[in-house]
């Protein structure tokens, strides 16, 4: 049985490497232009308001569920290949390296040293390699822009969010009982870490693969929104999903309401773009960047703290 597992996870990590290769330089391309969205286009001023709500609400969904199918399958790619077959190998060789007296011994999730099971392995992909890997793809959607461009937006990812999330959430809590059981330290920090660049860069990899050529969904393209039912039948994704949708749908209709009661009393440019919007969108990267670069150097004496405490171990 170890040596099955061990064969099917050395092969799913060899996808995610040929994925990172031949796809790893691709970018989101964003949804397709929005010529064909109602709620873009100016509308009359003697409109119902409802109907300009109604527009604006079928035109964020459409958006939304077009970045929402992105991630999902970033997320699924990723948690399957990376954070589950990748961290099924890690702990299959940290069980290899460690003494003899960590043989047998439960860990945090109450797993047995050095006995794999389908049942363990089952219990890793829904409660750790599919979260961390819908929690990355979401992270990267939402950040992307602020991301390197190419190959480095990947990895660049992957360390951001170790450094972020590493130290408090996964995979270098400092009271994580598992590093006094098996080691040794140095080469644990040095799996998880690569596992977490792998991770990253297999999440940008796939979602800027998949993003080409998605056409926003309609019922002619439904067949391109079939990835939405892994996160409908992964429950914690579709909640999730499920609340940002009632999100956009509430921002939609109040921006809706606002730019119709505007547009009646002829206070909004319907056709040019105003001034300075390039301006404004180029100081949003630089402040986005900015947080980004904050986040990280906050985040590094934490997470230094804890590889320390990992490493002496």
């Amino acid at each position: 049985m170890a040596l099955a597992i061990v064969v099917v996870c050395t092969f799913l990590l060899l996808v995610a490497l040929a994925i990172v290769i031949v796809w790893g330089g691709r970018s989101i391309s964003g949804p397709p232009a929005p010529a064909a969205l109602t709620a873009d286009l100016p509308v009359p001023s003697s409109a119902p308001v409802r109907d300009a709500v109604v527009d604006a609400q079928v035109s964020a969904l459409r958006k939304y569920w077009w970045w929402a199918n992105v991630a999902t399958v970033a997320g699924v790619a990723s948690g399957l290949l990376v954070g589950w077959a990748g961290g099924r190998l890690v702990m299959r060789v940290l069980a290899v390296t460690s003494p003899a007296s960590a043989q047998g011994r439960l860990t945090e999730a109450q797993a047995n040293v050095g006995f794999p099971t389908i049942e363990g392995s089952i219990a890793l992909l829904f409660f750790a390699g599919l979260p961390a890997g819908f929690a990355a793809a979401i992270i990267y959607v939402l950040i992307h822009r602020w991301l390197p461009a190419g190959r480095w937006a990947g990895p660049v990812l992957g360390v951001l969010i170790l450094l972020v999330f590493g130290a408090s959430v996964e995979p270098f809590r400092a009271d994580n009982i598992d590093f006094s059981i098996v080691g040794p330290g140095w080469l644990s920090a040095v799996l998880f870490s690569v596992m977490a660049i792998l991770h990253g860069a297999v999440v940008a990899a796939v979602a800027g693969a998949f993003s080409q050529g998605l056409p926003l969904p309609s019922g002619q393209n439904w067949k391109y929104y079939l990835p939405l039912l892994a996160a409908v039948l992964f429950v914690p994704a579709g909640v999730l999903l499920g609340a940002g949708a009632l999100g956009v749908m509430v921002w939609a209709q109040a921006a809706a309401v606002i730019r119709a009661r505007r547009l009646r009393a002829g206070r909004e440019a319907r056709v040019a773009r105003k001034p300075g919007t390039g301006r404004r969108g180029g100081a949003v990267d630089w402040a986005g960047r900015a947080v980004l670069g904050l986040a990280a150097v906050a985040a590094l004496p934490p997470f230094v703290s804890a590889v320390t405490s990992i490493v002496s171990r």
